[in-house]
């Protein structure tokens, strides 16, 4: 781990109670009633478990599938630049994650002193699943757009966090500046990795990544469930008085994925222009159908 890259939370005071997290657009419970419902300490703290949450879910894609596959990319020959592109890569992917590691440390020590990972829990199954087919990108090359499409989203949201940063909890600010720093880089190194990876795929086969693409975010990513619920249930153990709005606050956010506002909060061409320009020239994306997402034909000149 690089010093420099986690020194201010290591020797940081106390995180700052007082302030949110993360922006409020990008807490899912915020598009639904019974959040209007709550009050603002309830508010709040749903807003901190939620920017705890959001660092596992970086923590996850950079350290838990990230580093899986950019080892399986360093077995390939590449030439001199890409590989050293994708080495460095790795490395600045290890310091980011510790970077958010040492931060949900000091935001939330009773939760995270003895673990990384709370409210992201993939079920063992999918996560055999997974790791074993990002251990093979020749064959599974949905894993690099998915890492553009995450990293380039990951880049916007930083850009909120420091255009925010009079409001928000100062080492999360900071956290994500040092993030925001690296991740532009990152964005390229995607691009010229599906520029390798996609020409070298039969049509079949990127055919059948397409579709698993367009999968796999349906079933993971564009409809809060499984851990953005568990950021729900610690907020009614946290407030017991909310148990009896447990289930509405649940059915509310699982009605989110019907949610055009909520839909468009998590992509559209303001967040990622450059994967939906690529989404545009890749014949196998015509019919892909993920959220903020409406294919611009491209004619050949």
């Amino acid at each position: 781990m690089s010093v420099a890259s986690a020194a201010f939370v290591l020797e940081a005071t106390s995180v700052d109670y007082s302030r949110p997290f993360i922006p409020e657009r990008f807490t899912p419970l915020s598009y639904t009633e019974s959040y209007q419902e709550l009050t603002e300490t309830q508010k709040l703290r749903y807003n901190q478990l939620h920017g705890l949450y959001f660092n596992e879910q970086i923590m996850f894609f950079e350290a838990a599938l990230g580093q899986t596959l950019l080892e399986a990319l360093l077995r390939q020959p590449w030439p001199a630049a890409l590989e050293e592109g994708l080495r460095r890569l790795r490395e600045e992917e290890r310091r980011h994650t510790e970077m958010f590691r040492q931060l949900n440390r000091l935001g939330a020590p009773h939760i995270y002193a003895a673990r990384d990972f709370y409210f992201v829990q993939m079920p063992k199954l999918w996560k055999g699943i997974s790791d074993w087919a990002a251990r093979h990108p020749l064959y599974f090359p949905l894993f690099v757009w998915l890492m553009l499409l995450q990293e380039e989203r990951s880049l916007y949201y930083s850009r909120e966090f420091v255009r925010q940063r009079g409001l928000l909890e100062p080492h999360f600010v900071e956290t994500q500046r040092r993030h925001m720093a690296d991740e532009a880089k990152h964005v390229r190194l995607d691009e010229a990795m599906i520029d390798a990876l996609w020409a070298h795929a039969t049509p079949s086969l990127r055919k059948i990544n397409a579709r698993l693409f367009a999968w796999m975010l349906r079933e993971f990513f564009n409809t809060p469930r499984r851990a953005q619920l568990r950021v729900v249930e610690e907020l009614v153990r946290e407030f017991p008085g909310l148990r009896p709005r447990r289930r509405e606050m649940r059915r509310q956010m699982l009605a989110l994925s019907r949610d055009a506002e909520y839909q468009t909060s998590l992509y559209s061409r303001a967040i990622v222009p450059r994967t939906f320009s690529r989404f545009d020239d890749c014949p196998e994306f015509k019919r892909l159908r993920i959220p903020g997402y409406c294919r611009l034909a491209k004619e050949a000149s």
